[in-house]
């Protein structure tokens, strides 16, 4: 198996890294040696000082592939699992190589691979569909694709117990994880009479899972990845003590029975000062399958979640049908239907208005990519099924469900009780996911 990297172009990359992390290792000193130096402006000399760096730290690499061109050279011709093998004898990790065949002395699933792997190895992937429901929620890896439209993780999602990834720390990057649905009928959901034995008759599972206790004090990260749902939630995610979640510059689209992100705190009280994040940071969200984008579930008032949301663009949709919305939504936004009335009034998300059809045609339309052309929450007009009474219940139209604990509103993040956003929460198409509205 290809477990050992040692080539000539990985030798002149480790050198190259080696000489230009150690200048950078001595700017680092004088920098923070400067800044101690001033103790009150501290903080403040810093910003500049690390911009000067980190511009001295490129052009230095580049000037040392230029007077070196040998090792520019090398490293040229180096193929992605070369540079991945000089990544991990750097920090003293193996490299397990997957793929469908195409490649000699690799294993042919990723479960083997995983399972051979120590804490903190690399699982190599190359391009194939790999055809696997992948459970690693107790070991930390790094899983890395050679190209993220063609090294596709996929299964059929339609039982809970079966997500196409089950995690709770690692990286995953440039990988496509899809969670699709042969089956054409609707499953039953009946949470009064779900049971463990009954879950997977209830509900169908995210493509991915995160809920276990290895998560305490350890860190996920996903970058560059196609995230795509038929079934439940791209991401199910059951928070635990001292734990962070990134997503960057990921593509999430769910087409399936629920929308982009269900999140919970944990259900132990762990109070205000818990290290608890969740971000999502130049990322793409399709939501065309339910008319929530986000569930936020709050057990206990006094944990606290930091969200960020930092240049997500958004494409959704919302409807007039209050049928398909839940009562007892605890949001502290306003309703769609009034940002419709009063646009100049109510912040900038754009709402797009839709022709009078079946609304059944026009999300089809939306999942197979041929009625939308700019973000923001489409707002999909049926009058041919009777709508429920508004009066009825207490149901407002919006793209988030905010379930707080006896439907009471927080102070947090658009009235919830965990979740509370950053001031890093900039740039999204959705006004609510930027700190300045404040809701």
């Amino acid at each position: 198996m290809r477990t050992v990297c040692s080539t000539t172009e990985t030798n002149y990359i480790i050198k190259i890294q080696n000489v230009v992390y150690e200048i950078r290792n001595t700017l680092n000193f004088y920098l923070c040696s400067a800044a101690l130096f001033h103790k009150i402006e501290a903080m403040r000399l810093l910003r500049p000082l690390n911009i000067i760096k980190n511009a001295i730290f490129t052009a230095l690499a580049v000037s040392l592939l230029i007077l070196f061109p040998s090792v520019k050279a090398s490293a040229a011709e180096a193929d992605p699992y070369s540079v991945i093998c000089s990544f991990a004898s750097a920090n003293g990790k193996n490299v397990y190589a997957v793929s469908t065949g195409s490649v000699p002395d690799t294993y042919s699933t990723i479960t083997e691979a995983a399972a051979a792997a120590g804490e903190g190895d690399i699982i190599y992937i190359y391009p194939g569909e790999y055809e696997e429901s992948l459970d690693l929620r107790t070991k930390e890896l790094i899983l890395f694709g050679q190209d993220r439209d063609t090294c596709i993780i996929k299964y059929e999602t339609t039982k809970y117990s079966s997500p196409v990834l089950n995690i709770s720390a690692g990286t995953f990057s440039n990988l496509t994880l899809y969670g699709y649905r042969n089956s054409t009928e609707d499953l039953p959901a009946d949470v009064a009479e779900m049971t463990y034995d009954t879950v997977d008759d209830s509900f169908s599972g995210y493509v991915i899972h995160i809920d276990d206790d290895y998560e305490y004090g350890r860190s996920l990260y996903f970058n560059n990845c196609n995230i795509i749902s038929e079934n439940s939630n791209c991401v199910g995610l059951g928070f635990r003590d001292h734990f962070s979640v990134s997503f960057e510059n990921c593509l999430l689209r769910s087409v399936g029975s629920a929308g982009i992100l269900y999140v919970h705190d944990p259900e132990e009280l762990i109070g205000p000062k818990s290290d608890m994040k969740l971000s999502f940071k130049d990322c793409t969200w399709e939501n065309f399958g339910y008319p929530y984008v986000i569930c936020a579930k709050s057990i206990h008032t006094t944990n606290r979640v930091e969200l960020t949301f930092q240049n997500v663009t958004t494409y959704c949709y919302a409807t007039n049908r209050t049928d398909l919305y839940t009562p007892g939504n605890a949001f502290r936004g306003f309703d769609i239907r009034l940002l419709l009335q009063l646009p100049q009034v109510f912040g900038n998300t754009p709402i797009i208005p839709k022709a009078d059809r079946k609304l059944s045609v026009q999300l089809q339309e939306f999942r197979t990519h041929t009625d939308y052309k700019k973000p923001g929450i489409y707002f999909l007009t049926d009058r041919s099924e009777k709508e429920k009474d508004p009066d009825a219940l207490p149901t407002i139209i919006t793209v988030y469900f905010i379930n707080n604990a006896y439907d009471i509103q927080g102070d947090g993040w658009a009235g919830s009780n965990a979740f509370y956003l950053t001031e890093d929460s900039t740039g999204n198409t959705l006004d609510e996911m930027n700190y300045h509205i404040n809701i």
